[in-house]
């Protein structure tokens, strides 16, 4: 796969001209051939402003200017982009639902008002918008504003669905047609159920940018739940598309590739199939960032110029008063909930490294996962996926509803009897990235406690984080053994990776729920703190395999 990324100056079409900070200023271009995209992707429901590790702000967070995002300065800076070009659509990349309290007591009721107040143009749908079944998602669709859009889904099953999701959308305006697109993962990584099914977004989008082009539309983009590579991987595969507004990996962007965090250059630049450049954009998650994009249109539909950036939503940006008061108003019900405390930690603890790495966060969940079910029967080992932890912890006392911020999923742990050729053959494609039975991607890098691991990294497939495992050693009675794959070990999981989730267990394997995941590492905390997480090294990175 070749790919791009540029930011040279003055290359004629193929150029990105030089990014503008995020002000009130229009562009010089305000002509019918140009068009400012903003663009927001996996909120997650974080309508509220959130500190670091992605918990509720603290007096201490605001007075030391660590509150970032939230809807009331989602507001502002929607407002001040499109107040600075005549010319603007607002979209999102889907992943609205899931991930704080807002969604976990009132599933889309407080998405539904936000969304609207804020006038988006469309939105695609992303995996966890499924969480809840497709009859909630349909009522949903129902209620908002603007059109959802998914090109690569089939709902013929699902008629009710069906009604309140297109394709695509055309905005007969600005003579643009923008395409929906998921990740055809989620059908093993949601609730999506057995009414609707996903095919290969390539296919789709060449689909449909030759009914649009056949339509008259020449100027095409998409709006994607599918991920940064994956889009890239999408652009060298079709061919129309001047950008695609990504999300679903959380993938920040930046002007600077070489910026620490940054997952690449904004916007991405890709070779297509019609020797064009087709642009990825992205904006990180949990709106910590809106991006916007300024095309300038050749008569052919092609890009003459793009600029723009990923605007920073610290508290530098003032928050619009009417959406505060009503963010305040719609927490009510919960804001007292779960305050009691369980616990107390003595460092702050992200999860940026978890979706590829051990990770302090999973050691602290894995360990109080094997602590207590082997409180209730031996347990060898625990394993989960890093997409179970949602958010970290700030130093200090620790209250249930951060817990509850952190697993959002109503996770129960079951305990599940395997082979030692299957946990190896598990845990092998769990670092590998690939389902060893099936051959499909294993969706998120697992997080393990129990066993130590020894691995280098596969360097034919660096994109995916690819480790290759040199040794498994697992703790069998006290004492660090060899993994033997003619014996029987204990694993503790969560019911949504023994059932064939995230693509971790295939064939899926039976296992009784004995404990909820949150409560599980409520008790750790009351029996262990104060807590210090941190890694071990029971991900132990050898040099090529030395």
């Amino acid at each position: 796969m070749q790919y791009i990324q540029t930011i040279t100056i003055g290359l004629f079409a193929l150029s990105i001209v030089a990014a503008r900070p995020a002000t009130l200023q229009a562009i010089n271009n305000t002509s019918e051939n140009s068009l400012r995209i903003i663009h927001t992707n996996d909120i997650h429901a974080h309508y509220s402003p959130f500190n670091r590790v992605g918990s509720d702000c603290s007096k201490h967070d605001v007075k030391s200017g660590n509150c970032f995002g939230g809807a009331a300065r989602l507001v502002t800076t929607v407002n001040q982009l499109r107040n600075g070009h005549p010319n603007s659509l607002l979209f999102d990349a889907g992943d609205q639902a899931q991930g704080t309290l807002f969604y976990t007591i009132g599933k889309f009721n407080t998405t539904i008002k936000v969304m609207n107040q804020l006038k988006y143009d469309a939105m695609c749908i992303g995996n966890h918008e499924f969480d809840d079944g497709p009859d909630l998602l349909a009522e949903f669709f129902s209620k908002i504003n603007f059109p959802a859009i998914c090109a690569n889904i089939d709902m013929t099953k699902n008629p009710r669905l069906k009604s309140v999701v297109k394709p695509y959308i055309v905005f007969e305006k600005y003579k643009l047609g923008v395409i929906g697109y998921i990740t055809n993962t989620t059908g093993n990584i949601s609730q999506a159920g057995p009414t609707v099914s996903f095919s290969n977004a390539a296919v789709a989008v060449n689909r449909y940018v030759k009914e649009l082009r056949a339509k008259g539309i020449k100027r095409i983009i998409a709006v994607s739940h599918n991920g940064y590579h994956e889009d890239i991987d999408v652009a060298t595969n079709t061919c129309g598309l001047d950008l695609i507004v990504g999300g679903h990996s959380h993938t920040y962007l930046s002007l600077n590739a070489s910026e620490p965090g940054a997952g690449g250059l904004y916007p991405t630049a890709v070779k297509n199939l019609d020797g064009q450049t087709t642009y990825v954009v992205q904006a990180k998650a949990w709106g910590e960032y809106v991006g916007y994009v300024d095309l300038v249109f050749n008569s052919d539909g092609s890009v003459a110029s793009i600029s723009g950036e990923p605007v920073h939503m610290t508290q530098s940006i003032s928050e619009d008063a009417s959406m505060a008061a009503n963010v305040s108003e719609w927490r009510r019900p919960f804001e007292d909930y779960g305050k009691t405390v369980v616990g107390n930690i003595t460092t702050e603890t992200g999860i940026e490294n978890c979706p590829q790495m051990e990770c302090a966060m999973g050691d602290l969940t894995t360990d109080a996962m094997l602590w207590s079910l082997n409180r209730i029967q031996q347990t060898d080992m625990a394993l989960l996926t890093s997409g179970t932890i949602r958010a970290g912890l700030s130093a200090g006392p620790v209250t249930f509803k951060d817990l509850l911020l952190i697993y959002p999923f109503g996770d129960d742990i079951v305990r599940i009897t395997i082979s030692g050729k299957r946990l190896r053959s598990i845990i092998t494609g769990g670092f590998k990235m690939v389902n060893l039975f099936n051959g499909r991607p294993v969706i998120k890098f697992i997080q393990i406690s129990g066993v130590r691991v020894k691995y280098h990294m596969d360097p034919s497939n660096s994109i995916r984080d690819s480790k290759i495992i040199d040794s498994i050693e697992i703790f069998k009675n006290g004492v660090l053994e060899v993994l033997d794959d003619t014996q029987t070990y204990s694993l503790a999981t969560i019911w949504h990776i023994a059932r064939g989730m995230d693509n971790v267990i295939d064939p899926p394997i039976d296992g009784v729920p004995l404990q909820r995941l949150e409560k599980a590492v409520k008790e750790y905390l009351q029996t262990f703190s104060p807590v210090t997480p941190t890694t071990d090294g029971r991900m132990f990175k050898m040099v090529a395999g030395v």
